[in-house]
């Protein structure tokens, strides 16, 4: 989906699993341009979602406390960003401004009243603001992303981009609320709109995780 959408590289976040050098290149095989980053989405108490593009250390399967993580994300040059602010809470933890960045919309994040807030949070903490696709299945994504000014080759430079603010949100007239009722899981199961949309490519070049 992603490769047919026109991306060209995607960051994948599973909840506290990191893919193994063997299951990129596996992935890598799918396609001949798409970019496949690993990455890892780690759950804290009552929770607290963050997000860390790049990991691929199963160290990062072990770490439980705020510090930890974000200690070895910050010794390992990649991006941490806050998953679904304001979703289930009111309020966001004093940990969280280590971020680097913050979801403003998602496919599981999409009311424009927690954007709102989680902007304010991100101007107030010098934090960037990011769309993401969240993909729990094929019709999630082509709907929020993001494009870079620049090619990166790394995850460590992507983040350079963003906390530079070298990046743009987009996203697409939504035909239907998010998020999806139900996860598409071939493209027989997209909607006309999905398919359809397939057909318009962005631009310039769009970056999803």
């Amino acid at each position: 989906m992603a490769d047919a959408a026109g991306y060209d590289a995607v960051f994948i976040t599973d909840h506290g699993k990191v893919w193994s050098p063997r299951e990129l290149a596996g992935l890598h095989e799918l396609s001949e341009r798409l970019r496949v980053f690993p990455g890892i989405e780690i759950t804290f108490p009552e929770g607290r979602d963050i997000l860390v593009l790049g990991a691929d250390n199963p160290v990062y399967e072990s770490l439980s406390t705020p510090s930890e993580v974000f200690a070895q994300a910050c010794a390992d040059g990649y991006l941490t960003v806050i998953a679904h602010p304001y979703r289930w809470h009111d309020d966001m933890p004093d940990f969280f401004t280590l971020a680097d960045a913050i979801e403003l919309l998602s496919c599981n994040h999409a009311d424009q009243r927690m954007a709102a807030r989680a902007r304010e949070y991100a101007e107030q903490h010098n934090m960037a603001g990011v769309y993401a696709s969240d993909a729990h299945g094929l019709n999630f994504m082509n709907k929020f992303w993001i494009e870079t000014a620049e090619d990166f080759d790394t995850p460590q430079e992507f983040r350079r981009i963003i906390v530079s603010r070298r990046y743009e949100n987009h996203t697409r007239e939504l035909a239907e609320p998010m998020p999806p009722r139900n996860k598409a899981a071939c493209f027989a199961e997209l909607s006309e709109a999905d398919m359809m949309a397939l057909y318009v490519q962005p631009t310039q070049e769009p970056m999803s995780f």
